[in-house]
């Protein structure tokens, strides 16, 4: 039977109140007032005036979850999940409205809820930092995420947002709360599917109530040790398909929130979880790569990567050092340049070969072109496909290793002249102490004679130098204790040039001294320290031309090496020579070692031995051609003083 025009009106009206209803509290009903077409046009008025209403509404939703998605390209730039939490309520709270947003995200490994709550009062906004403990009855935030699903609360007292103490900045904020709504962000990638829907296992916390509320008598505490255990399993399940939770609140003289409101927030969440998804994806990326950055920097062994066209992909820190460059300098660059014809070789041979070498040792060169002893480790780097995509070579610097096996063949060398010194000194000084008496006898007794007195000079001379060799081992192998106090260096420099005058003066060479008068004082012993400038005067006197200039130069160290060793005094000491090779320059301070005829190899040893006593070091920089200077280094603090 067909409804007659009355009841239809009646339902019609009484429809318009339940959809009016949705949003807001129902206004007294119109369905009785059917009888006066006023009513009816009053109520086709404020519907039609509702309707604008939402519409307007509707555009605004829109616009702002159009505008939320701009918010995600300022997330990849954020540097954390902290800077990520209090951009997006920052942005939430101004754009919709609501007195109080709150954004939380899971920490798994500190089993909480961190993050950003932002709050308008007075026309001022603040945001302040939030940490929920996410075991155990926290609040309504660790509610939603084990309920997972939209929770709201128009008793905020009864159920806070979080338990906080007194003292907590948002305290306040949260006693002023009206109404609350919690939405779990749930991530887009699926979880997989256990036997219970989400649930990994039996028992899993996520959405079962049975969670919320112990049971009564005395199995509640057995029940919440039980629910405590159940929820760190799942915090710790790759399962868990919770980000965080969105909070949005209003105050309690604001109007409550209603399920409109609910259907934005959620909508704001559902845009929102993807942004924040990608955002802690990125985070986890560049951490992931800080830590590998780290973890290659903090190799004692060079590493070298290279793709099958032999450039360089990567370099770490100890590999800079050695070879001399910068990763920024190498990549893309071939690997012959960087470290070698026999790096090349060996990366070479295991890419195309598959012939790998575990620890072989070899040469490279770096980018001053000097050969670097190492060990070296080769093998293939491939993809998740097990294709062949580059090689990577791992090394060892082997130079302290040969440098310290060197210094003990010397140890043993010296050992062993230090015994035969011992051995024979005397039996070697009280003959040259009876030859020399017989030879100045016999130069008195022999009738003036230019032949006989050159030899017998000559004579005279070589034993005064097999003298001086005694002296010098003796020097080597039993070097006396150093007086180390504070003392003018220049001053040390100008004893040694006394000593050194008359030698100088026959040839016509002048010492230039350069030193600023207000030069510190550097702990050394006088005596030491002036035959270290006597013997590197004298090689530069022997090494210059008549008539020439030695340069000596004392300045404080500053720059890097101050930095790297500590205050130190440096002199230079430079000669106008014919310069020193690079082969010879590396051997130049070893024992026995001489470019000169008659000598003995020991002096620039014994040199470079006190200076290394006192703590320094002598070093010697030479272009063929333009002369050498040696510079020694002595520290303001004392450091020397032992063998």
């Amino acid at each position: 039977m067909p409804i007659p025009d009355h009841d239809r009106l009646a339902a019609l009206l009484r429809k318009v109140d339940e959809v009016r209803g949705l949003s807001a509290p129902s206004p007294a009903s119109h369905a009785a007032t059917l009888e006066d077409p006023e009513t009816i046009v009053q109520t086709l008025g404020e519907l039609v005036e509702e309707l604008e209403r939402a519409h307007r509404r509707l555009i605004e939703t829109n616009v702002q979850l159009v505008s939320l998605r701009e918010v995600a390209s300022r997330l990849a730039e954020t540097v954390d999940s902290g800077e990520t939490t209090r951009t997006v309520t920052r942005y939430v709270q101004r754009a919709f409205g609501f007195d109080q947003v709150g954004l939380l995200l899971i920490d798994r490994e500190q089993g909480v809820l961190t993050g950003s709550w932002t709050t308008s009062m007075g026309g001022s906004d603040s945001t302040s930092s939030l940490e929920v403990p996410l075991v155990g009855e926290r609040g309504a935030l660790a509610r939603a995420v084990w309920m997972g699903r939209t929770l709201l609360h128009h008793d905020c007292q009864r159920h806070a947002p979080a338990i906080l103490g007194e003292d907590h900045p948002l305290s306040s904020a949260f006693a002023q709360l009206g109404s609350l709504a919690c939405v779990p962000l749930v991530r887009s990638q699926p979880t997989l599917q256990g036997e219970e829907g989400v649930a990994c296992y039996t028992g899993c916390a996520l959405g079962h109530s049975r969670m919320l509320a112990p049971p009564p008598g005395d199995a509640s505490s057995v029940w919440s040790a039980d629910r405590e255990d159940v929820q760190r399993r799942c915090l710790s399940c790759r399962n868990l398909p919770t980000l965080g939770v969105l909070a949005m609140a209003r105050g309690a003289g604001a109007p409550p929130l209603g399920r409109a409101d609910l259907t934005l927030i959620e909508s704001v969440a559902l845009s929102l979880a993807p942004m924040i998804e990608n955002a802690r994806l990125l985070h986890e990326l560049r951490r992931s790569q800080r830590f590998q950055q780290n973890v290659l920097d903090s190799m004692a062994s060079a590493l070298v990567a290279v793709n099958l066209r032999g450039e360089v992909l990567g370099l770490n820190h100890t590999g800079e050092e050695l070879l001399g460059w910068s990763e920024e300098d190498v990549l893309g660059a071939q690997v012959g340049d960087v470290m070698g014809e026999e790096g090349k070789r060996l990366l070479d041979d295991a890419m195309v070969h598959g012939n790998e070498v575990a620890r072989q040792e070899t040469q490279l060169r770096g980018r001053n072109g000097e050969a670097l002893p190492v060990r070296l480790t080769s093998s293939r780097l491939r993809d998740e496909d097990g294709r062949v995509y580059g090689a990577l070579a791992t090394f060892l610097d082997l130079t302290p290793i040969k440098q310290a096996e060197e210094h003990a063949k010397q140890m043993d060398r010296l050992a062993a002249l230090g015994r035969f010194t011992s051995s024979v000194a005397h039996e070697i000084r009280n003959p040259l102490t009876g030859i020399g008496m017989g030879v100045q006898h016999l130069a008195r007794a022999l009738p003036e004679s230019a032949g006989q007195s050159q030899n017998l000079e000559f004579i005279h001379g070589e034993i005064k130098r097999l003298d001086r060799i005694v002296q010098e081992l003796f020097d080597v192998t039993h070097p006396r204790q150093l007086d180390l106090s504070p003392r003018s260096l220049a001053d040390s420099v100008r004893r040694a040039h006394q000593s050194l005058a008359h030698l100088l003066a026959e040839r016509g060479i002048e010492l230039a001294l350069e030193a600023h008068a207000d030069l510190a004082s550097v702990p050394h012993d006088g005596d030491q320290m002036q035959q270290v400038f006597i013997n590197l005067i004298k090689n530069a006197a022997e090494a210059s031309p008549d008539g020439a200039v030695i340069h000596v130069r004392l300045e404080r160290a500053r720059d890097r090496r101050a930095a790297a060793t500590g205050p130190a005094l440096l002199a230079h000491v430079r000669d106008e020579g014919v310069g020193i090779d690079l082969e010879t320059c590396r051997t130049l301070f070893e024992p026995f070692f001489t470019t000169k005829p008659g000598g003995t190899g020991l002096g620039l040893y014994i040199t470079h031995d006190i200076v290394k006593r006192h703590g320094g070091s002598l070093t010697v920089h030479s272009e063929p051609g333009r002369g050498a200077t040696f510079t020694v280094e002595l520290p303001l603090a004392p450091q020397g003083g032992k063998r």
